[in-house]
């Protein structure tokens, strides 16, 4: 027998072992189907806002979820795992009645659901989210510290779910045409998202940074970060034109990072 083979026999064997071990569970299906709460909703646009507070290293907001009806349906899934709360959904002004089922809720719409007409539900959420105890491997929020002391906060949730920590459609079949995100953090600290900033409202002790991405995007790959950022930006010429590039780094990386990032356009 050829000597490479037996390495590869070994692994699809241990493979093998592990898959009969694991017991399949209705989490695992709500999860990975395409269920029929999932299927007759076809998502245009989410509306993210988090209000982050890294000190009690808890998160609060909403998603507005616009979506146009592809078929009969009166029962819409909604995905977010605990320890998060889905504390109410609401859609023209009516509070939702939903029923939970582990990391899947599922919301019972009270107005007709006209096929090919676009609606918007808001489902407001908060709660502790897991901490990542191996990220990126291990998904969930990072709550740090930088050199200084200061908060250094990081999403991540490829392998886990964006429902980790905010709610959504999460199963990768469907994904949004454009989207909104809103961070609200400690007025010393930085919020980077997703897309194009579009602006910053200051409040008494927060400021909420608007991000926006204009293209499809997959919902594992929405991030949330913080930390008392320095900014610098650049300009790439596009195909079709001047392409604005933004990086974000600690303060004292800054000087590294301005000759490190010198390799952007080369790569880009």
């Amino acid at each position: 027998m050829n000597k490479q083979i037996i390495p590869l026999l070994l692994l699809c064997l241990s493979t093998s072992l592990k898959a009969q071990q694991y017991r399949f569970t209705q989490q695992d299906s709500l999860r990975g189907s395409i269920t029929p709460e999932r299927a007759w909703w076809d998502l245009r646009h989410y509306d993210l806002r988090v209000n982050i507070d890294p000190d009690e290293k808890y998160i609060s907001g909403s998603n507005a979820i616009r979506y146009t009806v592809l078929s009969e349906g009166q029962s819409l899934q909604l995905d977010l795992q605990p320890p998060m709360k889905l504390k109410t959904v609401a859609q023209g002004g009516e509070e939702l009645s939903f029923e939970t089922r582990g990391n899947a809720h599922f919301i019972q719409m009270q107005q007709p659901q006209r096929i090919g007409e676009t609606y918007t539900i808001t489902a407001y959420f908060e709660g502790h989210p897991k901490a990542a105890a191996n990220a990126p491997w291990d998904g969930g929020f990072s709550w740090e510290k930088d050199p200084e002391g200061n908060a250094f906060v990081a999403t991540s949730c490829q392998g886990l779910g964006a429902s980790v920590w905010w709610p959504n459609k999460d199963h990768m079949y469907d994904e949004v045409d454009s989207m909104a995100i809103r961070l609200t953090v400690p007025k010393n600290l930085v919020g980077v998202a997703n897309g194009q900033l579009k602006g910053v409202t200051e409040g008494d002790t927060t400021k909420t940074y608007h991000w926006y991405v204009e293209n499809p995007i997959n919902n594992y790959g929405v991030n949330a970060n913080l930390a008392e950022y320095a900014h610098f930006d650049s300009v790439y010429a596009g195909e079709k034109g001047s392409l604005p590039l933004d990086y974000y780094v600690l303060p004292q990386n800054l000087e590294k990072a301005r000759q490190q990032f010198e390799q952007v356009p080369l790569m880009l």
